[in-house]
C-alpha cells in the first residue's frame, strides 16, 4: 500500500474512536474531493488553534475570550449545569429548555485511564460557583454528567466538594438510560431529564 496513504490513515487514527478501517475510509473519501475542498479543509485545520478557543468562563468553544452563552446577559445566572463534554452542552442547548449557565469539565473522573479530578476543570468550577452564588438567595448547581461509572463518580465527587456550600445541588432526572452519553440522547429524553432533575 502507498506509504503516504498509510501515513494519512495513521494521522486519522489519532482522533478518538477512529480505527484503521475508519481512517482508511476518511482518506479514500478525501481522495474523491476536488482540490478546492481539500484546500479549504487544510486551511481550516491549519488555523484551528487561532480561530477556535475555549471560553475562559465555562470552557465551551468560543471565537473570543467568552462564548456566546456566557456573554448573553439574558442567561439565568442563578443556575449552572455541569457537563462532561462540549457535545453534551450542545445537546442540551438544542432543546431550548435550559436558559442558565454551563460548565464543561473536559471529561469525567476515571482512575483506570489516569483521569483524576486534577485533570478536569473542577477547581475552576468551585471558583465560579463561589463567585456566582455570592449575594444570591438561591443558586442551583445541576450535575449533568453521564450515567456510566465515571460520570457517577464525577457527580459524587462534585456533590462531596459542595456538600457544605449554601447552594442547591441537583442531578438530571433518570430520563437517560444507564451507560448512555448525553451527546447521543434525543431531545425528548433530554427534556424529561431536565424537567425531572432532583
Amino acid at each position: 500500500m502507498n506509504p503516504r496513504f498509510k501515513y494519512l490513515v495513521r494521522l486519522f487514527q489519532k482522533l478518538p474512536g477512529v480505527g484503521q478501517r475508519q481512517g482508511a475510509r476518511f482518506v479514500l473519501s478525501l481522495l474523491n474531493r476536488d482540490e478546492q475542498e481539500l484546500q479549504e479543509l487544510g486551511d481550516a485545520i491549519a488555523t484551528l488553534k487561532q480561530s477556535v478557543r475555549f471560553c475562559k468562563e465555562c470552557f465551551n468553544v468560543a471565537e473570543d475570550q467568552t462564548c456566546l452563552i456566557c456573554a448573553n446577559p439574558r442567561r439565568d445566572t442563578s443556575k449552572m449545569l455541569v457537563v462532561e463534554k462540549i457535545t453534551d452542552l450542545d445537546s442540551i442547548e438544542r432543546t431550548g429548555l435550559y436558559r442558565g449557565l454551563y460548565h464543561v469539565l473536559g471529561g469525567s473522573i476515571n482512575p483506570v485511564e489516569g483521569i483524576t479530578p486534577e485533570h478536569l476543570k473542577i477547581r475552576e468550577l468551585k471558583s465560579r460557583v463561589q463567585k456566582l452564588s455570592k449575594n444570591k438567595e438561591e443558586f442551583e448547581l445541576i450535575l449533568a454528567t453521564g450515567t456510566a461509572t465515571s460520570g457517577e463518580t464525577t457527580a459524587l465527587y462534585i456533590r462531596e466538594l459542595f456538600h457544605d456550600q449554601p447552594i442547591i445541588l441537583t442531578r438530571l432526572g433518570r430520563g437517560l438510560s444507564a451507560g448512555s452519553n448525553l451527546e447521543y440522547a434525543d431531545e425528548i429524553t433530554l427534556k424529561h431529564a431536565l424537567e425531572q432533575r432532583k
